[in-house]
């Protein structure tokens, strides 16, 4: 079965570096800082490079959670920014399960968020989601934005530019 990591065992990972690989085996991770995105693989027929954006997480979120139910992971993790994790295991967490569950609630909740309303709306609240949780949200990748926001890079890349020119970012 899949291996715990101890709490003790932190990871540093790059800004575009995938951390957890879908259909790898590997502990759970907490992210300590940072944000992460979250992609399910490309299913069979499709054309390679295609992303398909299902979460994001950061402060205190697990990834690679479902490795220790099913041996596996079973999507993509990639830092968006700068990130820290730390093992996590279930013997050894200090939080309840049900505090775990309601912080994934809330944080898809956050993600559908980020994926409704008009393009300039999407991307300040990604932007105030990056401040709070301590990155430089200008720094952040055109691709990374539009995926997460669900918008074209071609309508992020007018966006900005129009929010820049309006004072607004």
């Amino acid at each position: 079965m899949a291996c715990e990591t101890p709490l003790t065992e932190r990871r540093l990972g790059k800004r575009g570096q995938a951390l957890v690989v879908a259909g790898e085996s590997g502990p759970a991770w907490r992210v300590v800082e940072g944000i992460v995105r979250l992609d399910l693989p490309v299913p069979f027929g499709e054309e390679p490079g295609e992303e398909h954006f299902v979460g994001i997480a950061w402060g205190g979120d697990l990834i690679g959670a479902e490795a220790l139910m099913f041996g596996r992971y079973g999507y993509t993790a990639t830092a968006v920014t700068p990130v820290v994790l730390e093992g996590w295991s279930q013997v050894a967490a200090k939080e309840p399960a049900a505090l775990l569950y309601a912080r994934f609630e809330h944080r898809m909740g956050e993600v559908l968020r980020l994926r409704a309303g008009k393009a300039p709306e999407r991307i300040a609240r990604l932007f105030e989601l990056a401040q709070s949780a301590g990155a430089e949200p200008l720094r952040l990748r055109l691709r990374d934005i539009a995926a997460i926001t669900g918008l074209r890079i071609e309508t992020v890349s007018r966006t900005l530019k129009a929010m820049e020119a309006g004072g607004l970012s």
